[in-house]
């Protein structure tokens, strides 16, 4: 292990400050979702002694990277849907970390169940992972405000009717009414990593070297997950807030043919970007998927993480470099296209001030570039209800 990168790590953490008896076990629920696994990995990594994951199956959880390194991570069984699971899994956890998955889909429905038994627990800090549209929920419990005229006619290309964002803002607004929780929502644009992890995705690129979606030409803001997980991570230990909402955005926005173009530079293949109809998808993406073709996230506001983390979010070519961060699912994908052994590739991190691609087509001639990313900062971080 890097001593140096170690320390650093720790510094950017914050855990120089913060004794393990104030954060305590942590609890990282759904710990094989692509964020949940970069939580665990980089907790791991800085040596934090007390780390439980709950997955639905502990015999499905691959660790293999975290048993060869010898880190001690305690896996119990957590089920949406099985509130049984609850107590157990939280049991001597002052930390939680909550990602919320697209099934089953009536989690939102045991969210508050979930509440409780972190009351029972003790629990002292929840930090949620939600979708950054879903910010548009009221600081007031969003379940009286959904159906509600005002509510319904405020702008933003029908957001709250999305089910998947309707959820997030339904959970968020119980954990804002819980005020025994130090609670901390990470607001979080379309993960970067979608392109690897989403079954239809997934397979077009692995079979027929194809990216899909439904963008209409629009501009769409990507976020690293590796950023997501950070300011996660950070929330654990920060002694300085209580009770706060941090924005996490991807340095600018992109099209999805321009994706395409990274993902042909970072896969030495031919990547095609084909515009699909919505009934191509199932439900809750083809509404994302309006909400890309609106072209709403082409200005949007640079967020919380440079002013939170001390450094610029990463773009989409440096999540691309960063395959040591990748989960299982993403490496399985990236695997695929590249002969050598994804442990042998060496990525120089280099900090980017202005990204540029610039990929020729070979038949068209047509070269592509993105926006500068140096466009005015916006903060963006919403302090929530006291």
């Amino acid at each position: 292990m890097n001593m140096h990168l170690l320390a650093d790590l720790k510094k950017c953490f914050g855990l120089e400050k913060t004794s393990v008896e104030q954060t305590g076990r942590v609890l990282v629920v759904d710990g094989h979702d692509v964020i949940g696994y970069r939580v665990v990995d980089q907790l791991a990594y800085v040596d934090y002694p007390m780390i439980r994951v709950g997955v639905r199956d502990t015999d499905d959880f691959q660790v293999k990277r975290w048993e060869e390194k010898e880190y001690i991570i305690e896996r119990v069984k957590f089920d949406w849907v099985d509130e049984s699971t609850y107590d157990i899994a939280l049991e001597d956890v002052k930390t939680v970390f909550v990602t919320t998955p697209m099934k089953p889909a009536n989690w939102d429905v045991h969210f508050p169940k979930f509440l409780d038994a972190c009351h029972r627990a003790k629990v002292k800090k929840i930090v949620k992972l939600s979708f950054f549209h879903a910010i548009q929920s009221k600081l007031e419990n969003p379940r009286q405000c959904f159906g509600s005229q005002e509510y319904v006619t405020e702008p933003g290309y029908g957001i709250p009717t999305v089910p998947f964002i309707k959820k997030h803002a339904l959970c968020d607004g119980d954990l804002i009414l819980r005020k025994e929780f130090d609670a901390t929502i990470i607001f979080a644009t379309h993960l970067m990593s979608n392109v690897f992890r989403n079954g239809f995705e997934r397979s077009g690129l692995m079979k027929d070297h194809e990216f899909y979606g439904a963008s209409q030409g629009n501009k769409v803001n990507y976020v690293s997950p590796n950023d997501v997980a950070d300011i996660v991570i950070h929330a654990f230990f920060d002694e300085m807030h209580t009770r706060e909402a941090h924005n996490v955005l991807g340095p600018f926005s992109l099209t999805d043919k321009e994706v395409a173009s990274l993902l042909s530079e970072s896969l030495h293949t031919a990547i095609t970007f084909v515009e699909k109809p919505l009934d191509f998808f199932g439900e809750s993406t083809a509404a994302l998927e309006r909400i890309k073709a609106s072209g709403m996230e082409e200005n949007f506001p640079k967020g919380d993480f440079k002013r939170v983390m001390n450094r610029s979010p990463q773009s989409f070519r440096e999540y691309l470099r960063d395959t040591d961060r990748m989960s299982p699912i993403e490496l399985k994908v990236v695997g695929a296209f590249h002969p050598m052994k994804i442990d042998d590739l060496k990525v120089t991190k280099e900090e980017e001030v202005k990204e540029e691609i610039q990929v020729t087509d070979e038949t068209d001639g047509i070269e592509v570039k993105t926006q500068d990313s140096t466009e005015k900062e916006v903060v963006g971080t919403t302090q929530m209800a006291q």
